[in-house]
Parts: structure tokens; C-alpha cells; sequence
């Protein structure tokens, strides 16, 4: 007998298959674009062909787990915790250390890459951007490990959240405020890492109302754990379209051309 369930199953057992869906589709949209980009900077040498190419892979590792833990339920019987093959809610992960630091490097790594392509005389302040997304995003996969936590008697809690803030704000601003510095070069385009950004901030938002205890009756958390899927899978959509349409900084697939 079940004794025990977490939000995350119940909100498998209403929208599971849609939700397994779109994760794949995520999965599969950010596989082929860090396939591309990587190829394209293999052919172009432009160095946020790259740091966008690292970026969706990262996406697809962190997706790719959360697949996988969605195979798999917490069911606590008899007070013992235990972990059985069956398919259950895996949005936990983006949540544990390793998850958490591709997350935050994949986000910067964005913004490096616009810093790149739109200052590219400003190259030095680029370098320390790279630098400090780098040191930052180890230091929240760190600050999130328990045996850590424990040893120094701090709470992941506290510290992990203001050091992934000092990371995404900053990279928020840049991934919104850069490209709209191209709008007369790439036109329309040049909106969509902006709206990439915004909704990949609101990723953000919703997991934390999720597990920060943030208005956290049923119905609520079951709203806001349905919508994060799709919320996820819109991001990465924005920023595959804000990599492949505008022409400063655009990558060509054989037999495809896109226009603005």
C-alpha cells in the first residue's frame, strides 16, 4: 500500500503521456540543433556557433535524464523508501547538482555566445563573461551537494538559489538585451532569443514555485507542473529558431533556406 506520493506522480497520472512527449520532442529539437551548430563551427570557426552548440547538448543531456527518471517512481510502503521500474515524473532532476550546472552553463553559454557575435570588440569583457559562467555554474552544481552542504552546515536552499540568481539575471539581460541591438540587420528574427529568454526565465520561475513550497496547494502545483514541459520545449524552439533565421550570426543546413 502506497503510504506516501509526491506532487510529481500526481501530476504524471493526469498529463504523463503528453508530458513524455514533449520532453522527447525537446530532446529530439535540441540534439539536431547542438549536431548543426557544432558542424557549423567545425566549417566557420565563429566562436558562438560553439558555445550555442554546447549549449543545446547540455539541454539534450538534462532532458534526456529527466526522460529517464520518468521511468521511474518514489513510493515510500511500509516507512521504507525504495525505487521501482514503472513510469512516473522525472522533473525532480532539473533540480539535482549536475542537471542544475549544465542548466546554468547552458543559459550563459547563450549569452557568451551573443556577447561573441555582437561585441566582438569588446572581446576581453566576453572572456571574463565566459569565465564567470564557467566559475559560477560549478560553484551551484557544488553548493548543491548534500555531503557539502552538511560539512560546511549550510542549506542548499539558501546559498544554490542566490548563486544560480547571480548567474541567470545576468544572462537573462544580455540573451534579451543584445539581440535587439540587430534588429536592423536581422529584422523581426532578432526577437526570438529575447522571447527564448523570457520563457526559459519563466522555466526557472516555475520550478521554483514547484519546490520552494511557493502557493503550493494540489491544484496549483498541478497547474504549474503541467505547464513546465511545454514551457521548456517553447524555450528551446525560441532559441533554435534565434540561432538558424538571423542573418548576422545564422548557420546553413544543406537543401534548407530559411528567411526572415
Amino acid at each position: 500500500m502506497v503510504l506516501f506520493q509526491t506532487v510529481w506522480e500526481f501530476s504524471y497520472y493526469e498529463w504523463g503521456e503528453a508530458i513524455s512527449i514533449v520532453l522527447w520532442l525537446t530532446a529530439i529539437v535540441s540534439a539536431i540543433f547542438a549536431l548543426f551548430l557544432l558542424s557549423s563551427y567545425l566549417n566557420t570557426r565563429k566562436p558562438e556557433h560553439l558555445y550555442w552548440g554546447i549549449s543545446f547538448a547540455l539541454i539534450w543531456l538534462n532532458t534526456h535524464i529527466s526522460i529517464f527518471y520518468t521511468l521511474i517512481e518514489r513510493t515510500m510502503i511500509a516507512g521504507s523508501f525504495y525505487m521501482v521500474q514503472t513510469r512516473g515524473t522525472g522533473f525532480w532532476t532539473f533540480l539535482e547538482a549536475v542537471p542544475t550546472t549544465f542548466f546554468a552553463l547552458a543559459v550563459g553559454l547563450f549569452a557568451v555566445g551573443l556577447w561573441k557575435n555582437v561585441k566582438p570588440e569588446k572581446e576581453k569583457i566576453g572572456n571574463y563573461l565566459l569565465y564567470y559562467v564557467i566559475v559560477m555554474s560549478l560553484a551551484i552544481g557544488i553548493f548543491k551537494l548534500e555531503n557539502l552542504n552538511i560539512v560546511l552546515g549550510t542549506e542548499d536552499i539558501f546559498i544554490a538559489p542566490i548563486l544560480v540568481m547571480a548567474l541567470h539575471i545576468p544572462s537573462a539581460i544580455l540573451i534579451i538585451w543584445l539581440p535587439l541591438q540587430t534588429r536592423e540587420e536581422n529584422g523581426k528574427s532578432a526577437l526570438a532569443f529575447p522571447i527564448a529568454g523570457v520563457l526559459m526565465s519563466l522555466v526557472g520561475v516555475l520550478l521554483a514555485i514547484a519546490t520552494l513550497g511557493i502557493l503550493a496547494t494540489d491544484d496549483y502545483l498541478f497547474i504549474v507542473l503541467a505547464a513546465f514541459p511545454f514551457v521548456y520545449l517553447l524555450a528551446v524552439l525560441g532559441f533554435a529558431w534565434g540561432t538558424i533565421v538571423p542573418k548576422r550570426w545564422n548557420f546553413a543546413i544543406p537543401g534548407i533556406e530559411l528567411e526572415d
